[in-house]
């Protein structure tokens, strides 16, 4: 029977998380150190992390480098957890890197010592693969926290960036955002340039400490220079060079709403920050980006750029990169202002306030990844944003250690309805208790809402849509984990839809 690298690696007897460097020290040094071979930008923090390594793999990627990109959980395949300029690897080549990987765990095993665990395979992996097709950069994602995280092997990185700390976790992190930044900011080393949203003021000082007591450079997007337009489609909006005060720019300093919703749901402190980017205001014009998607046009720091993640909060997540490319080029690195426009502008990221298409005749799909109470928050700011006279049908499957009720708190005053269903997980919440929690959470709030369970994701789908009508609007939300069976089932459904006469 040939070798299933998935398989290996997704064997039940390793995939509990257990914290620590250890393991996958003594599984690199068997493996000959590949990560040594590497420069890193890493990145640890609560929400946005996803989104900014896709911007600042793409931003490296459009300046010429050979740019790996190691990010978890997958949504729709195994492979996008390695990619390398935009390619997910190939079943030869995760075959082969898991071999390697492979013989080393099992000499560990055979030898007394503990077997590493899933998350410390799949890091080994990544790395053996980056260094064997010679990446100059890596982006590497942490999976859990960051100072005992797996990904904490490397040395002292390009730039250890953190995104905004939020409660998550808690169980292993701590129950304060202090707690939770110690361990955040536990990725910060000697040697690095610190790349930090502007986080909460306990949580800040601790980045603050962190990067003092390592003797590096602190840079903190400044986000009153942050304008966030609004979604338009075609390829006028892709020239850069207009006033910065145009129609369809609301410049966060400016905007209560937009500042509110960066200090609540991001963790912005109300005040005015500082930033120290080597990013220079001056305006480039930017190459046309083909086709009519739909793409939200911002500004920082008086250039403008435009991006097809559309959700109201991916602009602040791009800000995060645009510093990211900063503090490289203050490194050296050779990044020009044209590769940091095209590489957001081609940015492309699944499960984020992503529009499925859909054929005529159905409702309108979002598909977003939220499984936090900033998540949540964010997400419904980007709906009312995006899709202001829609009442969303909420398709909803959510892990049971997450703060549910919070999140629903957030969604219930917009939803007209609510199809509930049990994500692919063993820590997912059953579809008829999150149910339970809808109906008590839209008592309290005296929200009304249609509530439906469903079976399997095929009739959720099948129920959402009925519900929504023609022209509704479906959003999908509450865990990475069910996406790719969320996004199949509309697939499947629109499929099913194009066949009848």
């Amino acid at each position: 029977m040939p070798f299933d690298a998935i398989e290996y690696i997704n064997t039940p007897r390793w995939l509990t998380s257990r914290l620590g460097l250890e393991r996958i020290r003594e599984l690199l040094d068997r493996l000959g150190r590949p990560q040594d071979r590497l420069k890193f930008v890493h990145v640890a923090g609560t929400n946005g992390k996803g989104s900014t390594c896709a911007f600042t793999a793409s931003i490296l990627a459009e300046a010429g480098f050979k740019t790996g990109l190691f990010t978890s959980p997958y949504v729709e395949t195994f492979h996008e957890r390695i990619r390398v300029n935009g390619r997910n690897i190939s079943d030869e080549d995760l075959t082969a890197a898991t071999l390697r990987v492979r013989e080393c765990a099992e000499a560990m095993e055979a030898e007394g010592g503990e077997h590493p665990t899933e998350f410390e395979l799949m890091t080994a992996v990544a790395l053996v693969h980056f260094a064997h097709v010679g990446c100059d950069i890596v982006v590497l994602e942490v999976g859990l926290g960051g100072r005992l995280d797996s990904t904490n092997v490397i040395a002292a990185p390009e730039v250890a960036a953190i995104v905004s700390i939020a409660l998550d976790h808690t169980n292993l992190l701590g129950n304060t955002l202090a707690e939770i930044a110690h361990e955040k900011a536990g990725i910060v080393k000697e040697g690095s340039t610190v790349v930090s949203w502007p986080q909460e003021p306990s949580a800040m000082e601790v980045v603050e400490d962190a990067t003092r007591r390592a003797g590096d450079k602190l840079v903190v997007p400044d986000f009153s220079l942050l304008s966030v337009g609004k979604v338009t489609r075609g390829a006028a909006l892709l020239t850069c060079g207009t006033a910065l005060e145009h129609e369809g720019h609301t410049p966060c300093s400016n905007s209560p709403r937009f500042a509110a919703e960066l200090r609540a749901e991001y963790a912005v402190p109300a005040q005015k920050l500082q930033a120290s980017s080597s990013i220079d205001a001056h305006r480039t014009p930017m190459s046309q980006v083909e086709g009519t998607l739909p793409m939200r046009q911002f500004s920082y720091r008086g250039r403008e750029y435009a991006t097809r993640l559309l959700g109201s909060y991916q602009p602040s997540n791009a800000a995060m990169a645009i510093e990211i490319a900063g503090a490289l080029r203050e490194r050296g690195w050779e990044i020009p202002d044209e590769a940091i426009v095209r590489g957001i502008a081609e940015t492309r990221w699944p499960a984020r306030f992503e529009v499925l298409d859909q054929p005529a005749g159905m409702p309108t799909v979002v598909i977003d990844g939220g499984h936090n109470p900033q998540g949540a928050g964010v997400l419904v700011d980007s709906l009312r944003d995006v899709f202001p006279d829609k009442r969303p049908v909420f398709l909803v499957g959510i892990l049971a250690d997450k703060d549910y009720r919070s999140m629903l708190r957030a969604v219930a005053p917009l939803a007209s309805a609510f199809v509930c269903v049990t994500p692919p997980n063993p820590r997912a919440l059953d579809a008829a208790d999150l149910a339970e929690a809808i109906r008590e959470t839209c008592g309290e709030l005296g929200a009304r809402a249609t509530i439906e369970v469903a079976g399997d994701f095929d009739d959720a789908a099948s129920a959402a849509r009925k519900i929504a009508g023609s022209e509704g609007l479906i959003c999908a939300f509450g865990s990475l984990y069910s996406i790719a069976d969320v996004k199949a089932a509309f697939l499947r459904a629109a499929d099913s839809n194009s066949l009848q006469p």
